[in-house]
């Protein structure tokens, strides 16, 4: 009898666990993200330039003025996401969500 409740216990467990990692992003507008192009990145690969934030793996600068530029909503915790064409980590970026500083 107990070797039929372990793959019970292992469905329960999967069932309860997949649908909170498969959502943890679903607050990126569809317009930006399409449901497969963005993703958190470490505050090393954007710096604050003169103009607007540089995307240090591509050089693109997203004007501080840019449309594509939009802040972390608090729920996304205080991190910076970037959404790229397809995803790519050398795509041309669609969105950059921008943590709120000093708030």
């Amino acid at each position: 009898m107990q070797h039929l409740l372990r793959p019970a216990a292992v469905l329960v467990l999967v069932l309860v666990l997949v649908p909170a990692g498969a959502f943890a992003h679903d607050w990126y507008p569809f317009t930006c993200c399409s449901n497969r192009d963005c993703h958190p990145i470490a505050a090393t690969e954007v710096t604050a330039g003169p103009t607007g934030w540089v995307i240090r793996r591509t050089g693109e600068v997203i004007g501080y003025d840019d449309e594509r530029l939009m802040p972390t909503p608090k729920r996304a915790g205080n991190d910076f996401h970037l959404c790229t064409t397809d995803g790519k980590p050398d795509g041309k970026t669609i969105c950059l969500f921008v943590p709120e500083f000093g708030s």
